[in-house]
């Protein structure tokens, strides 16, 4: 399942675009765990063309 971020958000570079890949990643965990859901298996962040720049796992960040 794809949920997109429509608004997206310019950011310096990929170093900045994984740091808040990382946040974002941690917060959809913590939601998922308040209602019980699902929480998606990674976040992807692309560039303003579509095209993959850095995808976080979240089982990664369970494991660390």
């Amino acid at each position: 399942m794809v949920l997109p971020d429509l608004e997206g958000e310019e950011l310096p570079n990929v170093a900045a675009a994984c740091e808040v890949a990382i946040a974002s990643a941690r917060e959809t965990l913590i939601e998922a765990v308040k209602t019980q859901g699902t929480p998606p298996d990674c976040i992807q962040v692309t560039d303003c063309d579509g095209q993959e720049v850095v995808t976080i796992f979240l089982a990664d960040l369970l494991r660390n």
